[in-house]
């Protein structure tokens, strides 16, 4: 897979936060980069459509 990231005004933001608080929601509209954009900055992403993640919680 080619990595085709496009850097996003919310990158440096997304990057604070999760230093501060370790985990952050993003919420936003389909397909405008909200699970691209956390794959980036974090170690670890939790994707709630994933029945088997949505149980743990």
């Amino acid at each position: 897979m080619i990595n085709d990231y496009l850097p996003r005004i919310a990158d440096r933001v997304l990057g604070e936060l999760i230093k501060s608080s370790g985990a952050v929601l993003i919420e936003g509209p389909k397909w405008c980069g909200k699970t691209s954009t956390a794959k980036q900055k974090s170690k670890s992403v939790l994707l709630m459509q994933d029945p088997i993640s949505v149980m743990i919680i």
